[in-house]
């Protein structure tokens, strides 16, 4: 039996997420807090009060979304891979190809610090 049309989910948020579309989130509602420990269920398409409930795109999405920068992103173009920031809670950064860290994204286009891009979600990849 289908449930959706899209894989976009409501989920309750465990603060208020008013104005963190584009943060990365886990299945408890909360943010990712961290760089290479949990592999978020999706990001942030709208954010609200813990009086609502988030709207989150998964994975299989099928469409693009848009995913916020971390403070220092790297040089991020069209077509680069992104991964969570362990200091800008729920951000992407561009992957360094080196070290531990999970894979969530990629670019369809340049951005910096701060911004919103738009990107298609990949499955989270824990890499090393």
């Amino acid at each position: 039996m289908k449930a959706r049309d899209t894989a976009i989910i409501p989920l309750l948020p465990t603060a208020d997420h008013t104005g963190k579309e584009g943060l990365f989130i886990l299945a408890t509602g909360a943010l990712v807090s961290s760089a290479t420990a949990t592999l978020p269920l999706g990001v942030i398409t709208e954010g609200f009060p813990t009086t609502g409930k988030d709207s989150v795109a998964l994975p299989n999405f099928g469409g693009t979304v848009k995913v916020k920068l971390a403070a220092t992103p790297g040089t991020v173009v069209a077509g680069s891979y992104l991964v969570l920031d362990g200091t800008t809670l729920g951000a992407v950064k561009l992957d360094p190809a080196t070290g531990a860290r999970i894979q969530v994204a990629r670019a369809i286009e340049a951005g910096v610090a701060n911004e919103l891009i738009e990107a298609y979600l990949v499955d989270p990849a824990v890499l090393s």
